[in-house]
């Protein structure tokens, strides 16, 4: 009798039962479910679909024959390299103008205030200033075969593409300059490649050019700036040889018609920058290999326009580019990257951080025996974590009157705001920016070695391996910041 009544409590109601029950709803109650069924029938049928990929993901990549560790990519048909994609953009002034053809001289590159819209210059606009701008280089004496290195010095704007679209329109090379590394490195930089000519976006970089000529033989004649500058930085510049003119003067200079790419710099953690070619070939190689691996799942708009640089390390279709890192091959035939795939990052503003850099001076400090700096894409400052020298640590704070053992020391929030503040004024006298700073640190009485983890046998930090260490210490610094 139990069982009955259970199966009666469980039955399903027949349709009479279920249409008497809807009859029964109040009006707005029966609106609101017809239009929760349309949106959700909607939402079904218009929902983003999964984009195929490109290949079996569990086998992205083929050894080529004859090698016993060189691969391809499944997606290209036998074993020679891929270096373009579309015949009549092999350079990447060839793949400007197809841009500009294809688009029908649309949209090219776009710019903003904050809060504001996006202000276009078309293809066309573009093409025309970077011709007139490398016009005005060559009759400044510039040239393929002579003095062909210029050096762009300014963060990421329309006129830094127009100021390289200028290069090699007339197959001059593009020197980037980052004053992240600091002065020296720049003076190297400008020395190496014997630029004479750099463009600069604000008058402040044009000041730190002068600063790194200063009182020494140089190659300097012209600097060029994106904005506007004031008559006192044409006369610092006219003492030192050098000829200050905007980059609208420039352009204006002539409008006459008349191969590397680029030459870069790589930064180790010690010693000077080293030079790299990156060749017209290297460029077109590592964009035809993106475009070739969503050609199947994804149409790239013509409407915009952006640089791809070399990001797409795919076995590698693309030519050889050698990277600095420590990297394995995975069951599925991929590369992974396991180790110092990149030591400086971009915080939340934009600015670029060398850590290294910065832990080389920070490590100058008396009490200080190692050090850590942190940072990341969506925090706006630094962090660190320092071990406290224990051999001279006592000495140091006894001047400073703090006491106790090198354990209770550690703990004292008076001991880490003096070996910050200590830290702080040698950023100050070495050159930092105020977010190459760190902001807080924490205090950790265990060296870092290569038998807990977080050193290689070489005796260099594994900087993925302390930012997990360390994620505890790290988030409660943020955190307080924030507070």
């Amino acid at each position: 009798m139990q069982a009955q009544d259970l199966i009666r409590h469980l039955r399903i109601p027949e349709l009479d039962d279920l249409r008497q029950y809807v009859r029964s709803l109040p009006t707005n109650t029966l609106m609101g479910m017809g239009a929760f069924a349309a949106i959700t029938t909607y939402w079904l049928a218009t929902r983003p679909k999964a984009l195929k990929p490109p290949c079996d993901l569990h086998m992205q990549s083929v050894e080529v024959q004859g090698s016993r560790y060189a691969r391809r990519s499944i997606l290209q048909h036998g074993d020679t390299y891929m270096t373009y994609y579309y015949k009549d953009a092999q350079t990447m002034y060839e793949f400007f103008l197809r841009g500009l053809r294809v688009s029908n001289n649309g949209p090219c590159l776009g710019s903003r205030k904050p809060g504001k819209p996006y202000k276009w210059l078309l293809y066309k606009e573009v093409a025309d200033r970077a011709e007139f701008a490398g016009s005005a280089l060559l009759h400044r004496g510039h040239s393929q075969t002579g003095d062909k290195y210029i050096g762009i010095f300014a963060q990421n704007r329309p006129e830094w593409t127009i100021s390289e679209l200028a290069c090699y329109t007339y197959s001059l090379v593009a020197v980037p300059l980052y004053d992240t590394l600091g002065t020296e490195a720049i003076s190297y930089i400008i020395d190496k490649a014997t630029i004479s000519t750099v463009i600069c976006d604000i008058p402040d970089k044009a000041r730190l050019i002068l600063d790194c000529v200063s009182g020494r033989k140089h190659s300097i004649t012209t600097i060029v700036i994106m904005g506007n500058f004031d008559r006192e930085l044409t006369a610092q510049a006219q003492q030192k040889g050098i000829e200050v003119l905007s980059l609208k003067e420039l352009e204006d200079s002539n409008s006459l018609r008349e191969l590397m790419y680029n030459f870069f710099f790589l930064f180790f953690s010690t010693g000077s920058p080293k030079g790299a070619m990156l060749t017209h070939g290297n460029v077109v190689s590592n964009c035809s290999a993106f475009i070739k691996i969503t050609e199947v799942s994804q149409e790239i708009s013509t409407s915009v326009s952006f640089k791809m640089y070399c990001l797409t390390m795919y076995f590698l279709i693309c030519k050889p580019l050698w990277i600095n890192a420590s990297a394995k091959l995975i069951y599925n035939g991929t590369l992974k990257i396991i180790d110092r795939k990149k030591h400086i990052f971009k915080l939340a503003q934009g600015e670029y951080i060398a850590p290294e850099k910065i832990e080389n001076i920070y490590i100058r400090s008396d009490p200080v025996a190692q050090v850590f700096v942190h940072g990341d894409s969506l925090q706006a400052c630094l962090v660190g974590v320092v071990v406290p020298d224990p051999d001279f640590l006592p000495r140091w704070v006894k001047k400073r009157g703090i006491e106790g053992s090198y354990t209770e020391m550690c703990k004292s929030k008076e001991l880490k705001n003096a070996i910050l503040e200590d830290i702080i004024r040698l950023g100050k006298e070495a050159g930092l920016k105020s977010f190459e700073q760190v902001r807080d640190i924490a205090l950790h009485m265990e060296m870092f070695s290569v038998q807990n983890g977080l050193l290689t046998p070489t005796l260099k930090a594994k900087r993925t391996e302390l930012r997990i260490h360390f994620r505890e210490q790290i988030d409660q610094l943020y955190a307080k910041i924030k507070m």
